[in-house]
């Protein structure tokens, strides 16, 4: 789950890791489990109603290469890559607990319909691969004005309303030290992004206390030179969905794992997680990072019979929608 960046060149899939599941526990009794694949695919495999809450940040409409073949975010159409994604977040909702949340982050992209463009990015190497290759965006023709923003973040979040999600707030995640945009002259810089909080149900856990910030949250970009990240996703706004929307030990669930930063927030707040990824590269670099956390390799059988355990603290926690009280009755005791 990242705003991700990798290497502009295509890379060849490893046969050591194709399709491969990988489980992992630590001695506290927290497991971690990682899919390599897929993650429509990967996520069919798992068990219904599990994960307390998911939180993830999948490849942005043409604004990245991840270095392999198939990737999404490289469809020929955004009716394409939304149909896509909702092939993901069916099996997310599949495996999702009856009163758990899903938290998307997701970014726009711009309509150019000029051909391709020149030059070069320095401050983003991934971003380059657009100017040696003709994107959809770049092709004219669309029923959009050149140089429009397409609106994707919003045009997701309503065909996830279609799909039966029900959409509880679009957080501001203020990127408070993002990157200046050298080619925006006449445009202000892109400060934020979207944090949609889906839930499954109207009827929903979550724990109002552990609220930092109300819908605007101020975040800094957290930058990741080991795995080739220029914009990571923060382990701060992961934390924050984690801790309001799941207990401690709870399940926490990220599709599209990129660098690991759910992983490792979940794993470093005492949570338990599982998370797909599709790129040779971060699968490798996402074990290391588990391993380096103190867990040990475990059968998937073993992860598998965790997942369908739930918390010990579910039924005590805060946000557990069954302490929920309204104003002016008493706590319960």
């Amino acid at each position: 789950m990242d705003t991700r960046s990798s290497e502009s060149a295509i890379l060849e899939p490893s046969s050591s890791h194709t399709s491969a599941n990988f489980g992992y526990a630590a001695t506290s009794g927290h497991f971690a489990g990682l899919l390599h694949g897929n993650s429509a695919e990967k996520l069919r495999t798992l068990p219904s109603d599990v994960f307390n809450v998911a939180v993830t940040s999948p490849p942005y409409y043409w604004v990245r290469d991840y270095g392999y073949e198939g990737q999404l975010g490289h469809e020929e159409s955004v009716d394409a890559y939304i149909e896509a994604l909702m092939e993901v977040f069916d099996e997310v909702k599949r495996t999702l607990h009856p009163e758990g949340a899903f938290f998307l982050n997701i970014g726009d992209t711009y309509y150019s319909g000029n051909g391709q463009p020149h030059g070069s990015d320095p401050k983003c190497s991934s971003r380059n691969f657009l100017r040696r290759k003709v994107r959809p965006v770049d092709v004219s023709g669309w029923d959009i004005p050149k140089k429009s923003m397409i609106g994707v973040p919003w045009k997701v979040a309503f065909a996830m309303q279609q799909r039966g999600w029900t959409l509880r707030s679009s957080i501001i995640w203020n990127r408070v030290n993002a990157f200046v945009e050298p080619t925006a002259r006449d445009r202000p810089y892109r400060q934020y992004e979207f944090v949609f909080m889906f839930s499954k149900s109207r009827f929903y856990s979550f724990d109002r206390s552990k609220l930092v910030e109300e819908d605007v949250w101020n975040i800094p970009i957290e930058r990741n030179r080991r795995a080739k990240h220029n914009a990571a996703f923060p382990s701060e706004l992961v934390r924050r969905c984690i801790e309001i929307s799941s207990p401690p030990n709870g399940h926490v669930l990220d599709p599209f794992v990129g660098s690991g930063t759910t992983i490792l927030t979940a794993l470093q707040n005492h949570r338990n997680v599982v998370g797909v990824e599709m790129s040779d590269d971060y699968i490798d670099y996402v074990q290391g990072a588990i391993e380096g956390e103190g867990l040990e390799s475990v059968s998937w059988d073993k992860v598998d019979s965790l997942l369908k355990t739930p918390s010990a603290l579910w039924e005590s926690w805060e946000g557990n929608r069954l302490n929920f009280r309204k104003p002016g009755t008493k706590k319960k005791e």
